[in-house]
């Protein structure tokens, strides 16, 4: 069997400019797979970054051994799906990740399957339409109100509306807009003022009175459609969900598989909100306080309804004392690495299983992975914590990952970035004991030995998130 792991990106990308290093590489992971499964053929069919597939230095790409590359060329779903054809795949997976401004690159990997399904291939993507629900975060609230899952109150504000007195002359006075601003008024502030296609947390604002969102309302920073939602105190968490789905047609059946994983803490900023480039994650956390039963049900119902396949990241707050959905990724995430250590897998060998299982194939291999995978929601689950770094030398990095407890290291440089956060970070993933007090000292451990590569602020977070852990 040929089995293709592929992914896409709509924007233009230098390699010469941004470099992306994980340890362990991508080319020993894919090689793992590779080896464990000689019976099949595979191949990656990907564009830069190439994110979870490929290594590469400048435009030369670390090819893993026993799998073929093929990088896509861009040109809309069409193209890439006939460059994709041309391996002549049994079955193809998608991988798809993010990247800014726009997170639509799961909706092109979806419209390649779509195209794919029509040519006879075996295909394990989330729908088009799924995608497009998800993409759109005022089409999401819809959806998550329409079926009852708890969520933020919002106002979606419609900019073309907003300012339709500006085309329309003969038009005295602007009652949309009058309609919009009292139907926000009756919010409960604070605040989120976010845009509706907008990638992660990127360009939020926490508004905290009636007089700044007419403010913002009438600033350039309103310059698209936005959603105005009522700020969600409470902890953040995020969490993924991986449904497989046997059959040569990959129909939703009511035995396709749904894993929810235990939910991941999430540090926020000074405003409140999750950023991706500052946050710290720990987990996963299963204290009975967090009613993760009621969790679990819910997000496997939501996995129907959207009918997913493969991996789709979920955001939650719990608010309240109940667990709120904040945003659905249906795609790769920065918990995917931590995912697969909670499942006791590479990610690689994930994305193998999605393969195989969608064929029924029974030739299950090797696990490549840790010990694990089993009792995930049980009351104290193996801990894990990702903590960011400023960029290292690769060095660095390598003395880092000699450490028996960090699992998993990814830095990007940005080499034309001018301001201290767009020029990159190393994220590390470590741990694995179930108890805290082992985190702490693993923390303890890096401070002392790699004082002067260190963030305090990351390491206070961290220390803080693992306190409370402790008072539990």
């Amino acid at each position: 069997m040929r089995v293709v792991f592929y992914s896409s990106c709509s924007n233009y990308f230098d390699p010469k400019i941004v470099h992306i290093k994980t340890l362990p590489s991508w080319k020993d992971e894919w090689s793992a797979v590779a080896a464990a499964f000689p019976q099949h053929k595979f191949a990656i069919a990907t564009m830069l970054p190439a994110m979870f597939l490929l290594d590469y230095e400048g435009a030369e790409i670390s090819k893993p051994d026993g799998i073929d590359v093929c990088l896509l060329q861009a040109g809309g779903a069409e193209k890439i799906a006939r460059q994709i054809l041309a391996l002549k795949p049994d079955v193809a997976v998608a991988a798809s990740f993010w990247i800014t401004p726009y997170d639509w690159l799961g909706l092109q990997d979806a419209m390649v399957a779509d195209i794919l399904r029509q040519n006879g291939v075996r295909v394990v993507s989330h729908r088009a339409d799924t995608q497009a629900v998800c993409f759109d975060k005022a089409r999401t609230h819809d959806f998550l109100e329409r079926n009852g899952f708890n969520c933020a109150k919002a106002v979606y504000v419609d900019y073309d509306m907003f300012w339709a007195e500006r085309k329309k002359p003969e038009a005295r006075e602007n009652v949309y807009r009058e309609y919009i601003l009292r139907q926000i008024e009756r919010l409960n502030f604070p605040v989120i003022i976010k845009d509706t296609v907008g990638l992660s947390s990127y360009g939020m604002e926490v508004v905290h009175t009636m007089g700044a969102v007419r403010n913002y309302l009438e600033s350039k920073k309103f310059n698209s459609s936005r959603l105005v939602e009522e700020f969600l105190d409470g902890p953040q968490f995020g969490t993924e969900v991986h449904v497989t789905k046997r059959g040569q047609d990959g129909s939703q059946a009511q035995d396709a598989t749904v894993d929810v994983f235990p939910p991941l803490l999430y540090s926020v900023n000074q405003y409140g909100i999750c950023s991706p480039k500052q946050s710290v994650k720990l987990g996963p956390l299963t204290l009975p306080r967090y009613k993760c039963h009621e969790l679990k049900s819910e997000l496997e119902r939501l996995a129907r309804l959207l009918d997913f396949e493969g991996i789709a990241q979920v955001d939650l707050a719990f608010h309240n004392d109940k667990w709120h959905i904040i945003e659905i990724n249906p795609r790769l995430s920065g918990s995917s690495a931590a995912i697969a250590l909670i499942k006791g897998k590479t990610l690689p060998r994930i994305l193998t299983d999605f393969a195989l299982e969608a064929v029924q194939d029974q030739a299950a291999g090797p696990n490549l992975g840790q010990e694990g995978g089993s009792g995930l929601w049980q009351e104290n689950p193996p801990l894990y914590l990702n903590i960011k770094f400023p960029n290292l030398t690769p060095e660095q990095m390598t003395a880092l990952y000699q450490l028996d407890f960090v699992h998993y290291l990814c830095q990007t440089d940005n080499d034309a970035a001018k301001q201290r956060r767009e020029m990159g970070f190393c994220e590390i993933l470590i741990g694995g004991s179930p108890v805290p007090k082992e985190l702490l000292a693993q923390l303890k451990e890096i401070e002392e030995k790699f004082p002067q590569i260190i963030e305090p602020a990351f390491f206070d977070t961290a220390k803080k998130m693992i306190s409370l852990l402790l008072k539990e």
